[in-house]
């Protein structure tokens, strides 16, 4: 289904003593329907509208524990609930879907593991980041 573009609330649709009213509540309204719409066409990215991030390491893994220590300051707001990895550039395929254990602390996001990406192969992850 698509969503139609909504109309705008016009001052001149109302009763002449519903005019003022009508004034304030279109300049409220119609901004935030525009905004609804356009979010709801496809116009919601991540680092503008949720709070989420993407980030992108370089890792080299021994037994699925990075090489050198990976951290980072937490770019969201909260907690972190989890790292997804969205996306794995390297010279060889990852065996499985990789998955990031990690720590939180003052905001300190630490990559203890991740599952899934053979040993000793420089690769480039985009991470997508999601909180609460």
């Amino acid at each position: 289904m698509k969503i139609q573009a909504p109309k705008r609330i016009s001052v001149g649709d109302f009763e002449e003593d519903d005019r003022a009213s009508a004034n304030v509540l279109a300049g409220i309204l119609n901004n935030f329907m525009e905004e609804v719409y356009t979010a709801i066409s496809g116009k919601l990215n991540i680092a503008d509208n949720l709070n989420q991030a993407i980030k992108i390491i370089k890792v080299k893994l021994t037994s699925g524990v990075p090489q050198t220590p990976i951290s980072f300051r937490n770019p969201i707001q909260g907690k972190i609930n989890g790292l997804d990895v969205k996306r794995a550039i390297g010279n060889a395929f990852p065996t499985s879907g990789p998955f990031i254990t990690f720590t939180e602390s003052d905001s300190i996001v630490t990559i203890n593991h991740i599952t899934g990406l053979p040993d000793d192969i420089e690769y480039q992850l985009i991470i997508h980041i999601m909180g609460d």
